[in-house]
Formats: structure tokens, sequence, C-alpha cells
């Protein structure tokens, strides 16, 4: 009998209570996760009493973003496998779960990345066209510790997680969720403008540390073949 590999869904989150609830249940519910933890980053909502109360784990995170959260998530389970989920998404479903874990699980990947359902428009751009910045992945946890102190910081742990995978030929495969989403910045600042300033400084931010994480990989890539040449 082959033992499925313990997997976790690890969730970040700071003042989501209005949707932690509903993601923690769509986790529990998921045929391939073991175990759910809520990393509360500091949330002064009730955030952390909502997860636990549907039945999440709930860890206290370090508050210094999310990457510094997932980390202490990570460092909280000795799950093989983890599958980090936002905790403000709509329409998330358990068979979303299972469908980024499988992909781990049989070995069709070494991270698997599920994006929003925006449309069969903005669908094909975002998965063809733009770099994979979910936060919605499935991964071996020694992808996620390989990561230097420095790739959890910021907005870099997506892009750093991407890099880190090239740089070490991991497998990626990533599609779209149908029908998940999430509650955007807009919706959540009591001032939409200030919301949208916020979420387009995030993408910029989040885009800049891409580029130079893909930059930096390509120098290394070049410095092995010539290495190899020798």
């Amino acid at each position: 009998m082959v033992t499925e590999p313990r997997t976790a869904a690890i969730i970040p989150a700071v003042n989501e209570s209005s949707t932690v609830g509903d993601v923690v249940d769509a986790a529990r519910a998921a045929e391939c996760v073991d175990e759910v933890l809520v990393v509360d980053d500091g949330s002064t909502d009730d955030t952390a009493p909502v997860a636990a109360r549907r039945g999440a784990s709930v860890v206290a995170g370090p508050g210094r973003g999310k990457g510094e959260a997932m980390r202490a998530g990570v460092a909280a389970t000795g799950a093989e496998v983890v599958v980090f989920l936002d905790a403000d998404l709509t329409g998330l479903r358990p068979d979303h779960v299972d469908r980024l874990v499988r992909a781990v699980r049989a070995d069709r990947a070494g991270m698997a990345i599920g994006l929003f359902d925006r449309g069969p428009v903005l669908n094909r751009v975002f998965l063809h066209l733009l770099p994979r910045l979910s936060g919605e992945r499935a991964l071996r946890r020694t992808l996620f510790t390989s990561l230097d102190p420095a790739d959890v910081r910021g907005y870099r742990v997506e892009a750093a997680l991407n890099s880190r995978a090239a740089d070490a030929d991991v497998p990626v495969i990533a599609f779209v969720l149908d029908g998940m989403f999430h509650r955007t910045k807009e919706e959540k600042a009591a001032n939409p403008m200030v919301g949208f300033l916020g979420k387009v400084g995030m993408l910029l931010t989040a885009v800049g540390e891409y580029a130079r994480y893909w930059v930096t990989g390509r120098i290394r890539a070049a410095r092995r073949r010539v290495s190899r040449r020798r």
C-alpha cells in the first residue's frame, strides 16, 4: 500500500475574519489535506477565533508580513507537502485544493500554482503572458525551506519560489481555479481609492521582485553554462 505524503494547508491571515472561515472549510474538506493551519499575523479582528471555531490550528505569526507568516506555518508542521492559501479567497472549493496537492503528490510538478478566475480573456493573459505570482500554490516543503531568509521578506516570497524552482529545475505547472477569486483591497479599505493605490503599489513591488529574480536567475544560468564548458 502506497502511503501519500502528509499534507498541510497553511493560510497566512491578517484581519480576514469575513472570509477565513470559508477558506478553512474548503481546506478541511479537501481529501488530500491532513491538517489546516491559520497563521494569524497580528489581526485586530476576529480572524483567529473564527479560524479556530472552523477547526483550524491557529499559529501566532511574527507580524512581519506574508512571507514570514508562511515560514512560521511551515515551521509549525512536519508535513512533506504544503499548500498555501490566501485568507481572503472567495469561491474556493475542496476540489481546487485537491487539484493543487495531487499535482505535487503525483510528481507531475514540484510546485503547482492556482490562478484566480478572471474570465476567458484575462485567464489566458494571466496564465501565459504574466508572471505567476498567485499565493495559491502547493509544493514540497523542501522547496520552501531552501529559500534564503531574505527571500521571505515583503512581497518577495512568490517571486522567490518561482526563481528557486527554475534554478533547481523543479517542474512547475499553473492552472486557473474556476470560480475562485478574492476580496480586493478596494473592498477591504474604508476608502476604495486608498485600497486601489495600495493594490497598485503591491503589484508593482511584486512584479519588480519577479523581474529582479528573473534577471539574477538568468545570470546564474549563464555562469553555470560557462562553467560546464570549461
